[in-house]
């Protein structure tokens, strides 16, 4: 069944991490479609074919959300599930999350643009923002406890929705997530080699991690936690741009994690100004704009916002307030307290 995969992606200039990422991800779509049609996926043909709408509609009502029983399921037949966990897919968990369908229909275009075929992204495109919809319902009906989103977060939501699904919009939305947690110009010389992707398992699902130790720490937040952990969604979709950009840098001379798409042999990295001015554009994209065109947004806003939201959320500064001292104080007593060598009797 696989054979198709492995021809497919050897022919491409990719790096190994990632021709194993996406080789995984059309396994899965072509076991799903043996499983729902009895066919092996049009991919897989000896004259490969485009996955025609219908299919990729039904892929996606099968992988979306419903409450059961007060647990959250997939939509699919039971006999379609236990085939796909028979085939060793979605072993421990009854429901995958949002971003695991967004990355599996990621994996298929970028099949389709290896193989020069065309597939619907309208669709992918319109239905990608019902996918996340019906899982946070659902999960709502469930009552699940959901943080109540404040203008800051529902703000951020608002811009990751105005991305785009090709490569410009990928790296709009991990550029986004990274604004958050850091100044533009550490987010303009960040190398690929300091992030450090993987997963962990939280609650008996497996999630995704991306870690990252700040050099030069700049603020109370930084100084205090100065390694960055991504989990769940965000570094799902952080690692969406990091395949992309894997590939880039084994056939490129560079290393920077964020750069303009390439031109010819070159590819420029970011500045302070580019950055700036594409967070202005996407926020008047996503209507985050006066009448005059005019839009707070920009990267010191994310990440001052951010901060705003890690202060107010913050055990530790509860604390602090609880005790009467300032949020200065106590972060610089726990940073003492960290560094206090322990000792033991005996």
């Amino acid at each position: 069944m696989a054979d198709w995969v492995n021809r497919l992606l050897a022919e491409q200039k990719l790096a190994p991490r990632t021709i194993a990422q996406y080789a995984a991800g059309l396994r899965y779509w072509d076991t799903w479609h043996q499983l729902r049609y009895g066919a092996p996926l049009p991919l897989a043909e000896a004259t490969p074919s485009a996955v025609n709408s219908d299919t990729l509609a039904a892929f996606i009502d099968d992988h979306l959300a419903i409450a059961v029983e007060g647990r959250l399921r997939m939509r699919m037949t039971a006999v379609l599930f236990d085939g796909l966990r028979e085939a060793g897919y979605n072993a421990r968990i009854d429901c995958v999350a949002p971003t695991t369908s967004d990355w599996r229909l990621q994996v298929l275009q970028q099949a389709h643009r290896l193989l020069n075929l065309r597939v619907d992204r309208e669709l992918i495109r319109r239905r990608k923002a019902e996918i996340y919809a019906i899982w946070e319902a659902e999960r709502a009906a469930l009552g699940v406890p959901m943080t109540v989103p404040m203008s800051a977060s529902s703000t951020v939501d608002t811009l990751l929705r105005a991305c785009s699904d090709d490569r410009e919009g990928t790296m709009d939305v991990a550029l986004i997530l990274f604004l958050r947690r850091l100044t533009p110009s550490q987010v303009a010389e960040l190398r690929f080699s300091e992030l450090r992707p993987g997963t962990t398992v939280k609650d008996g699902e497996e999630l995704d991690v991306v870690a990252l130790t700040i050099r030069k720490p700049v603020g109370e937040q930084q100084r205090f936690l100065p390694k960055l952990f991504f989990v769940g969604e965000e570094a799902t979709l952080i690692k969406m741009w990091g395949a992309i950009r894997d590939d880039e840098v084994v056939q490129g001379p560079d290393d920077w994690f964020f750069v303009r798409k390439a031109r010819g042999k070159t590819s420029a990295p970011l500045d302070h100004a580019w950055i700036a001015k594409r967070i202005r554009s996407l926020a008047q994209q996503a209507g985050l704009a006066g009448a005059d065109g005019r839009t707070r947004i920009s990267p010191q806003w994310l990440r001052k916002a951010h901060e705003r939201e890690w202060r107010e959320q913050s055990t530790m500064v509860k604390v602090a307030r609880a005790a009467g001292v300032s949020t200065r104080s106590a972060t610089q007593l726990t940073r003492v307290a960290r560094a206090r060598p322990t000792s033991t009797n005996g």
